[in-house]
């Protein structure tokens, strides 16, 4: 029961933010209120809640499958319009980057290596992770800014999307199919280890998306993913960046504390600008060219345009980009030039 009572707990709570959030109509509740609520939670009373990173990763499966679905190498071969874009656009974040880190060296007296790893928008536990490898670099202070930079963009990402009144409508599909949904799930999770030899970034998330990508390949009719799936799947992800944020993490100094919420809303606004410049260039709605911009995880982010009905392989393409820009060329750069 004690090992129990805390995953039982953060369940309800998660069903009571998405009940809230239901009721007050706002925007993804299944995912935004288990969030809300867990983070709540565990912020202002001191109950033992635990999410299993199991429960995470259902979710990511279910996710990844439900835009493995929407990939065709049609569509790859679309974004070839696009790749210089894309470059440009990982420099842009990145200098920008390099001139936060330097500012809040300086303010908030943060060591310059600390500072640049803390401002890189790149996947939370992949920077937690390599930063641990590092010398002289402060893993607590880096975790919190990547946490509060999660936080930010899933938080107020779809707000901000559903405020503009530009959400997409949802596009005409068939009837799905639980049965064929849940084969296509297991079918994932069996070629996981694959993924994982193949070292993609966030395989729970890539591995399902490139088995859709094969069955377009070989013309194999895929039904839509079932509406109920894609809740669990929000409830799973939200209760799970809603624990992130520790009560001992806002023991840092304040100076720390205003420059990690500081540096993600400066991302959050530049992005936004960044995202109205798409629109405008490449003729895309709002919510899919913010969500293909923002500073958000390559899952998180396609799970909101999931959720959102923006153009989700769009956006896995552009973050995927991002991802793969920081993990080549900027961190090695870090490791060989400041790192050392």
């Amino acid at each position: 029961m004690r090992a129990i009572f805390p995953i039982v707990t953060v369940v309800i709570v998660a069903i009571i933010g998405v009940i809230v959030f239901h009721l007050l109509s706002f925007p993804m509740p299944w995912m935004l209120g288990s969030l809300f609520g867990v983070l709540l939670t565990q912020l202002i009373w001191k109950i033992p809640m635990k999410w299993p990173v199991m429960m995470r990763n259902i979710g990511l499966l279910i996710v990844g499958t439900a835009i493995g679905q929407l990939f065709t190498f049609n569509i790859l071969i679309a974004m070839k319009d696009t790749l210089l874009f894309m470059f440009m656009l990982n420099i842009v974040l990145s200098l920008f980057c390099l001139a936060m880190a330097y500012i809040l060296k300086k303010w908030a007296r943060i060591p310059f290596a600390t500072a640049i790893i803390a401002s890189i928008p790149g996947g939370l536990s992949q920077l937690v992770v390599f930063a641990e490898e590092q010398k002289d670099i402060d893993v607590t202070v880096v975790t919190f800014f990547h946490v509060i930079r999660v936080l930010f963009v899933v938080g107020l990402i779809p707000i901000i999307v559903s405020l503009t009144g530009e959400v997409p409508g949802a596009p005409a599909q068939g009837s799905s199919n639980l049965l064929h949904n849940l084969s296509l799930i297991l079918l994932g999770l069996l070629l996981l280890p694959i993924g994982k030899k193949l070292r993609l970034p966030v395989p729970h998330f890539l591995t399902p998306v490139l088995i859709g990508l094969l069955l377009s390949l070989f013309k194999v009719d895929v039904d839509p993913m079932d509406g109920h799936l894609l809740h669990i799947a929000q409830l799973c992800i939200g209760a799970y960046i809603g624990l992130l944020l520790h009560p001992k993490s806002l023991r840092l100094p304040v100076r720390v504390l205003i420059g990690g919420i500081s540096s993600a809303i400066l991302l959050l606004v530049l992005t936004f600008f960044i995202a109205e410049g798409m629109v405008f260039f490449f003729d895309l709605d709002f919510a899919t060219s913010y969500l293909s911009t923002a500073p958000g995880g390559m899952d998180q982010m396609g799970l909101i345009a999931t959720a959102l009905q923006a153009d989700a392989t769009h956006v896995t393409i552009f973050q995927l980009f991002r991802m793969l820009f920081i993990y080549v060329i900027i961190l090695p750069i870090l490791k060989w030039k400041i790192l050392k």
